[in-house]
């Protein structure tokens, strides 16, 4: 199955960065810009989206290759390489005991002390 996100700066938006993970492929985005992702696997359509202030965070369903295609027309796998799966993820990853999507976001990607009024999630 295949399922493609067309992710796009309008010319008056500010630089923000796109963020495909588990592998932490990132695209710094100016003004203007546009990329479609193509995610190729089984479950394809369950593709996540999660958004901070400064930039979006796609999760990518396990199995899944991820295909980035820019303006120019050149097109490159950023993620699911069925060669390096994705620990506690992909078919034939290393079993983790905390799921790579908490881990990932409490590292590299957690919301600002004040996003949340009440300090929660």
């Amino acid at each position: 199955m295949e399922f493609q996100l067309s992710v796009s700066a309008s010319p008056d938006s500010h630089p923000f960065d796109l963020w495909v993970e588990p592998e932490g492929m990132m695209y710094q985005f100016p003004a203007r810009s546009t990329v479609i992702l193509s995610f190729r696997g089984p479950d394809a359509m369950k593709a996540e989206i999660s958004h901070r202030s400064d930039g979006l965070i796609v999760w990518r369903p396990a199995d899944t290759e991820v295909w980035a295609t820019t303006a120019d027309g050149s097109c490159d796998q950023i993620a699911g390489w069925r060669d390096l799966p994705a620990p506690g993820l992909d078919s034939g990853g290393a079993p983790m005991t905390v799921t790579p999507r908490q881990l990932i976001e409490d590292l590299f990607h957690p919301e600002p002390p004040d996003a949340h009024s009440d300090g929660s999630r």
